[in-house]
């Protein structure tokens, strides 16, 4: 395994990170099923771009800062408490139905999606944690400039977890045209 290269081992270790089953992959599945493709990709997209924010943060050391600083790190993590608290609310008062028998016929606003994509990575402590903890495992400074390879990296690692996030979301829309079928 020593032989291979940085970025290779890198884009292997985020491929087995972003596997895992999590709260994203739920989410993207549900919400093609019951929204359509189209807002799913719409979350997709926030998604890639609250994890380039984390990747953009950490190139300049400030994840770094945030992991080191326990009233950072603190109010990030009530931060998420607080958003999936009102997730839950939400899903809890009925604003959103994601069964099955009512999915929806794809024309659902895009909009909200994105914006609950963006959020949910932002107030995600395991995004920052990943980006402190894992990624400078991959960051060689004799080969240049680090913000340079951290910000490459970043962009594997969103290229990545963005596959797989559609791939999920199109789980979830090719289970919401099964189901219409029938």
């Amino acid at each position: 395994m020593s032989n291979l290269s940085p970025l290779l081992a890198f884009a292997l270790t985020a491929l087995v990170i972003e596997i895992t089953p999590g709260p994203n992959m739920t989410y993207l599945a549900a919400l093609s099923l019951s929204s359509g493709m189209r807002t799913g990709f719409a979350a997709v997209a926030g998604i890639a771009l609250g994890l380039m924010t984390y990747g953009i943060i950490a190139a300049f050391g400030l994840a770094a800062a945030i992991d080191h600083s326990p009233l950072l790190y603190g109010l990030l993590r009530w931060g998420g408490v607080a958003f999936l608290l009102w997730l839950a609310w939400e899903a809890w008062s009925g604003k959103e139905d994601i069964a099955p028998d009512q999915a929806g016929d794809g024309h659902a606003r895009p909009w909200p999606a994105f914006r609950r994509g963006l959020i949910t990575n932002l107030l995600n402590p395991k995004a920052a944690v990943f980006y402190v903890a894992v990624l400078p495992e991959f960051v060689r400074a004799e080969a240049g400039s680090v913000v340079r390879q951290t910000l490459m990296l970043s962009v594997v690692y969103v290229a990545i977890a963005t596959f797989d996030s559609c791939d999920d979301r199109r789980a979830g829309g090719l289970a919401a045209i099964d189901h219409r079928r029938r």
